[in-house]
């Protein structure tokens, strides 16, 4: 991939925070006013691919129809020596799969903030018309004192109506395997109850410290997803509750109509149990 040059237009690069197939992700300070932002530059290999433009556009159109303190702001679109390019809020903490990946015991404290600011964000984007189908711990930034931020909008698609969830066909296979729904691995029309499910992956992740399927390759994952019953995850973390267990599970029920009907059904339970059996003490 080629190396961005050190300034794009009024945009002096600092540091890179992410890169894609099409895209990399930077910090960036923006000239003359010095403001300190993230851009999602799409690089030159990919620079005249249509699609790419079109997805940025489709990302600033959700991102700017549903503003939340949970989710990333988007700010315009823009193009500097020919790289289009998105301007966004800059949220300078890392990602969930990294704080997981360095040990779930030190979330512990922070656990139900995450999963409900998390879940707040989701619902909103429900509420706003838009599913996200991308829920998964890389995509959700977290502060160290448990704020969070969900990203990437890219793939978030119009909730469908009901003659959408009736009769819809279907449609190509996207988002991640470890996280994606059933109905979502079939390529079928999905609504905000897929989501629900990927967010029932990452509760389970962030208590057990890994998803709840894993497999040697893409096709056995997606089948797992499709008909494997997941480990209960108080055998994998004997501190947490029967009841946080009982959410976990019904959120990864593998037929839609089975798992909560709404977000707001979930942050009702989420806000009436607890996590964990016994207090997990700040480290």
């Amino acid at each position: 991939m080629t190396k961005l040059p050190e300034k794009l237009g009024n945009f002096q690069l600092v540091k890179q925070l992410g890169v894609g197939r099409h895209c990399q992700i930077w910090e960036a300070i923006e000239h003359p006013s010095r403001c300190r932002v993230a851009i999602k530059v799409v690089v030159p290999e990919s620079a005249q691919d249509a699609g790419q433009r079109k997805l940025l556009e489709h990302e600033l159109r959700v991102g700017k129809s549903a503003e939340h303190p949970t989710i990333i702001r988007m700010d315009r679109l823009s193009e500097e020596g020919g790289l289009p390019l998105l301007v966004m809020e800059l949220f300078p903490h890392p990602n969930l799969k990294r704080l997981i990946v360095d040990g779930v015991d030190a979330l512990g404290p922070l656990v139900p903030r995450i999963i409900t600011e998390l879940s707040l964000a989701i619902d909103h984007l429900h509420t706003r018309g838009w599913v996200h189908r991308d829920i998964k711990p890389d995509n959700v930034l977290v502060a160290s004192d448990g704020q969070v931020k969900l990203i990437d909008l890219a793939i978030a698609a119009r909730l469908p109506g009901l003659l959408g969830r009736l009769f819809g066909g279907k449609g190509p296979v996207q988002g991640s395997p470890s996280y994606m729904a059933p109905e979502q691995i079939r390529g079928q029309t999905v609504d905000g109850r897929a989501d629900i499910y990927s967010l029932g992956c990452v509760v389970f992740e962030l208590l057990a410290g890994k998803p709840p399927f894993a497999a040697v390759n893409a096709n056995d994952l997606l089948n797992k997803h499709i008909s494997a019953t997941p480990p209960s995850i108080d055998k994998l973390n004997r501190n947490a509750t029967t009841s946080v267990s009982q959410l976990i599970r019904k959120m990864l029920a593998k037929k839609p109509a089975d798992r909560p009907a709404s977000m707001k059904e979930v942050l009702k339970t989420i806000r009436s149990i607890r996590f964990f059996e016994r207090a997990v003490a700040d480290t």
